[in-house]
């Protein structure tokens, strides 16, 4: 890079944001990620014996894998290259292998590594097209993503690299880069002087949840929007509360969408009002379909609730029916009606275990007669093969019970369904005990 060539890149870095212009140079200033950073830890490991293996980052925005990348490259002397997943296709993947593959039959030979952020945007074939360069070491790929790798990489791909969680940033740690930012000249975040209370500072922190580019950026936007009194800015909480809302996305397609549900629904199977209604509310709040949510409450009611209190389904279907006929905002009252009775009902999962070891059961034995005496007889040809003969009809009897085998041979009254001892439950494992004592 010539002189000219590094004076524009350098004036183009001072008009990209702040959290760009934040970004460590050297790996001793990459802060967070505490859990993979430290001595004795692999990744740490690799980067000092310079042997990088194709990896994917996996974790929130803001938290630092794109300038982990960038700055393993710099420490262990790699080419980087660095492309976006929503905007790649073949052909750029193709363009870049074919430049690497020049380059290396060249006078350089230093291995270069591909930074592929957002890479759970590559379908299948895309992803596939990866493996060959990766196999045979053509690059080192990098890739970068917010989803879960189980659900959105191929196997053969996932089985190829090495997998590295990175978690949301503490708030130390969001406290420091901002402190960083007001104090550090050369980063000129404002000619004038910038006040920022504690309670702003803590606002700030607590609404980035951990994506230190969140602060940053709105601690940025803070700052350009507010007017200067006498050489100094003072930022004020209403200014970041606004920005804060105009920056928090739920993108329905993401992990956010999955990952607040789960929340939610895990809430109320542990009998936890106050967390299910907030997580009702955080959902609802960013624009989460009640109607999607409602379906998820009439699947706890019977995964989660079950046969402990039948009317959990009852209470569901009607806030179900509550919300598909009135809309919001005022379908968030039953929405919470049911979330705070289910979170607050007896809990079994006895049927839901039943029905699981019942298909099990199905698909390990799949070709079972049905036992004759539980077959009409429909024809004469019917009764001719013993169709109906030795059934019992239950009703005849004072009891309106009869106790008969109705399993196919092989099974003979094999249990799949084990009652619990709560609510509504504990009255039907009584009388199931009764009618099948010692079977």
């Amino acid at each position: 890079m010539n002189l000219f060539e590094h004076n524009i890149r350098k004036e183009l870095l001072s008009q990209s944001p702040l959290s760009t212009r934040m970004r460590p140079k050297k790996m001793k200033d990459f802060l967070g990620q505490e859990h993979l950073m430290k001595q004795g830890e692999i990744l740490i490991n690799l980067i000092k014996n310079k042997t990088i293996p194709s990896m994917i980052f996996w974790g929130p925005p803001g938290t630092g894998k794109t300038t982990l990348a960038q700055l393993i490259a710099e420490e262990v002397g790699m080419n980087f290259r660095s492309m976006s997943a929503v905007s790649a296709g073949l052909s750029d993947i193709r363009k870049i292998s074919d430049e690497v593959i020049n380059n290396r039959t060249r006078a350089n030979n230093n291995k270069t590594i591909l930074f592929l952020d957002e890479i759970h945007r590559f379908s299948k074939s895309q992803q596939d097209t990866l493996l060959p360069l990766v196999e045979n070491g053509v690059i080192v790929l990098i890739g970068a993503t917010t989803e879960n790798p189980g659900f959105s990489i191929i196997n053969p791909l996932i089985s190829r690299v090495k997998i590295f969680r990175f978690t949301p940033h503490s708030s130390d740690s969001i406290k420091s880069l901002i402190n960083k930012a007001l104090s550090d000249k050369e980063i000129s975040i404002s000619i004038e002087k910038i006040i920022l209370n504690d309670d702003v500072l803590d606002l700030i922190i607590n609404g980035s949840n951990g994506d230190a580019r969140k602060a940053l950026d709105t601690l940025e936007l803070s700052i350009m929007s507010t007017i200067s009194k006498k050489n100094e800015k003072k930022i004020e909480a209403p200014t970041v509360k606004i920005l804060l809302e105009n920056q928090n996305i739920y993108d329905k397609n993401s992990s956010n969408h999955y990952n607040n549900i789960s929340a939610f629904i895990k809430s109320i199977r542990g009998s936890d009002p106050n967390a299910a209604i907030y997580y009702l509310a955080r959902m609802l709040k960013n624009g989460e379909d009640p109607v999607f949510i409602a379906r998820r409450l009439i699947i706890s009611a019977s995964e989660d609730v079950g046969l402990a209190n039948p009317n959990a389904m009852i209470i569901a279907n009607a806030a179900f029916d509550a919300v598909s006929k009135i809309g919001m905002p005022e379908a968030r009252i039953p929405l919470a009606n049911a979330t705070i009775y289910l979170a607050l009902c007896d809990k079994s999962n006895s049927s839901y275990k039943a029905i699981n070891s019942a298909l099990s059961e199905v698909t390990n034995n799949p070709i079972t007669e049905v036992p004759l005496h539980l077959i009409n007889a429909v024809t004469d040809l019917d009764k001719e093969f013993g169709a109906g003969k030795g059934y019992e009809y239950d009703h005849n009897s004072k009891e309106g019970f009869i106790r008969q085998n109705n399993f196919p041979k092989n099974l003979s009254n094999k249990r799949f369904y084990a009652p619990k001892d709560l609510g509504t439950e504990k009255r039907l494992k009584e009388k199931f005990e009764q009618l099948w004592k010692d079977t």
